[in-house]
């Protein structure tokens, strides 16, 4: 289930973020939720073997901020993202948490959700063109010779890419309640218009950074997980606000000439 939500300032007046706003955002979704909900989910998550997900993720800011000193960014009169989640309750904890009086502290602005749209969930074939919302990243955990922790970050060009992905979708599927095993299940992402200079990404989650790819892909697999991950969102780190996307064209009416790789 995906929504659409609006913030303006409580006093009329622009809203000014940081460049990398990704913590900032997650913040204010967190505090939005009801308070049993937000401690579930911060806490405990969707446990599957050893992972915990959140099942949930959310977009960049649909509105284009006007570059300010500092790394600043000013919006003029409102932000919108959208948020989703392969968890109908979280989205309508959301939804109705928005329309109780709250105001929310966004970074010390006084803001109110205006506006809240539901999304209707697209008809999924088994080979979809997708358009990132947020920047996908999949990446590895290692540790050096002297035992430091050392993050490999993938690009849709490494073999391991694609395979990170489709780990990561089951996994996913696997964690959410009443979902049962499936024989079978696949999942395949390719570049389609994807530019290595235009469209890598680097995004500083607190003071992380965090490699991540937008761009449009050929997204095919099983209609489970393609419906999965346009949900709970595409590889890793989808509740720090990476791998929403949306549909962008049916795959069948692309002239594959015109098909761009890394």
């Amino acid at each position: 289930m995906r929504i659409k939500l609006s913030y303006e300032n409580v006093e009329g007046e622009p809203i000014l973020l940081p460049m990398h706003y990704n913590y900032v955002i997650q913040s204010l979704i967190y505090h939005t939720f009801s308070p049993i909900l937000a401690e579930k989910l911060h806490n405990q998550g969707f446990p599957y073997e050893k992972r915990n997900f959140k099942l949930f993720t959310f977009s960049r800011i649909l509105e284009k901020g006007e570059k300010r000193a500092n790394e600043k960014l000013l919006f003029k009169r409102e932000i919108s993202f959208y948020f989703s989640s392969a968890i109908d309750n979280i989205v309508c904890d959301l939804g109705e948490e928005c329309f109780k009086g709250k105001e929310f502290n966004l970074i010390g602005q006084r803001v109110f959700v205006s506006k809240v749209e539901v999304l209707t969930l697209p008809v999924f074939e088994e080979r979809v063109l997708i358009r990132m919302l947020a920047p996908v990243t999949v990446y590895s955990t290692f540790s050096d010779e002297e035992g430091r922790k050392i993050v490999h970050y993938y690009s849709p060009k490494d073999a391991k890419f694609p395979e990170l992905i489709e780990k990561n979708a089951i996994k996913k599927f696997l964690s959410i309640p009443e979902c049962r095993e499936v024989n079978g299940l696949s999942l395949s992402l390719k570049p389609f218009k994807v530019s290595f200079d235009k469209n890598f990404q680097i995004v500083k989650f607190k003071s992380t950074p965090i490699e991540g790819w937008t761009g449009i892909y050929e997204l095919s697999g099983s209609r489970e997980l393609i419906t999965t991950t346009y949900e709970a969102g595409l590889g890793s780190k989808n509740p720090e606000g990476f791998g929403m996307w949306e549909v962008y064209h049916s795959r069948e009416s692309v002239n594959l000439s015109s098909l761009e790789s890394l």
